[in-house]
C-alpha cells in the first residue's frame, strides 16, 4: 500500500501540468499575516516564528522552493512571484475573496456528541476535527450537541503576505535536486540520481503504480524547464536464510 507520506504528495503535485510559458524555480522566504489583528499565522522564517510564538519544532524551517503558477501558495501571492527577481523584497496585501474567501454559515454545524463517543473523540472547544476529510474547529460543547466550525481558520480574513526571493534556481542540476525533494523526498524506497540533465528517480513498486498521475504530471513540469526524468522500479532483493547448522547427536 502507497504510505500516507505518499499520498500527501500525490496531494501536493496534481496541480502540476505542463503548459507553453516558461517556468521558473525560486527560494523564497515569507511571513504571511492578518491585517485586522497584526498576526503572523505562517513564516519560513524561524527567529519570526519564535518571535511570534508559533514555532513548531516538528517542522523544518527555511526557505521555500516554489515553482510559481503551481499552487504552493495563494494565486495573488505566486503571481506577484512570476515577476520579481532573485534578492527582490514585496509586500502583498490579500483581500477576502483573493483569500481564502469569506466565512459561510452553512459550514458552522451542530453535531451530536455521541458520534464523537463512538470515535472515542472528547470533543472541547478549541480543538480541530477531521470529518469526512473535511476539518473544523470545535467551538462549543452544550447539551449533548457539538457546534463545529468547517470554515478555513483565515475565511474572512485581509492578509498581508512578506516575500523575498532568496534565489532563482537555474542549473539543471539544481533543479533535478528541488524536483526530487520537493516532489518525492518523503517517498519511501526512494531514490535519485543525476547524470547530465536527466533526472532518474527509483520507486517502489507500490509507489510506482500509486503514483502514475503525479509522475506525469512531475514529468511534464520538468520538461518545461528543461529537465528529462526518468523513473525505474526498485529491485526487490530476496533475503536469503543463514544456514541451519545442525548438530549431530552423539552415541
Amino acid at each position: 500500500m502507497v504510505s500516507e507520506k505518499t499520498e500527501k504528495v500525490e496531494e501536493k503535485a496534481t496541480t502540476a501540468k505542463s503548459k507553453t510559458e516558461k517556468k521558473r524555480m525560486l527560494s523564497i522566504d515569507f511571513t504571511g499575516k492578518e491585517l485586522l489583528n497584526g498576526e503572523v499565522f505562517d513564516t519560513t522564517i524561524e527567529n519570526v516564528a519564535k518571535e511570534q510564538d508559533i514555532f513548531n519544532e516538528k517542522r523544518t524551517y527555511g526557505a521555500m522552493t516554489i515553482i510559481p503558477g503551481e499552487k504552493d501558495l495563494l494565486d495573488k501571492v505566486e503571481k506577484e512571484l512570476m515577476t520579481m527577481k532573485e534578492g527582490e523584497e514585496k509586500t502583498v496585501s490579500i483581500d477576502v475573496k483573493s483569500g481564502f474567501g469569506e466565512r459561510q454559515v452553512d459550514l458552522v454545524r451542530i453535531l451530536p456528541a455521541k458520534v464523537f463517543a463512538k470515535q472515542k473523540i472528547n470533543p472541547i472547544p478549541g480543538l480541530v476535527i477531521n470529518v469526512g476529510n473535511a476539518l473544523g474547529k470545535v467551538q462549543s460543547v452544550s447539551g449533548g450537541r457539538v457546534r463545529v466550525d468547517f470554515n478555513h481558520p483565515l475565511a474572512g480574513r485581509e492578509l498581508e503576505y512578506t516575500l523575498k526571493v532568496v534565489k532563482e534556481i537555474k542549473t539543471k542540476k539544481e533543479i533535478a535536486e528541488k524536483m526530487f525533494e520537493k516532489y518525492y523526498s518523503q517517498v519511501p524506497g526512494s531514490i535519485k540520481e543525476i547524470k547530465e540533465e536527466v533526472l532518474y528517480i527509483t520507486l517502489p513498486s507500490d509507489s510506482l503504480k500509486g503514483l502514475e498521475r503525479v509522475n506525469k504530471a512531475v514529468t511534464d513540469l520538468a520538461k518545461d524547464m528543461g529537465l528529462a526524468i526518468t523513473f525505474k522500479e526498485a529491485i526487490k532483493t530476496e533475503k536469503k536464510e543463514a544456514p541451519k547448522i545442525i548438530e549431530e547427536k552423539k552415541e
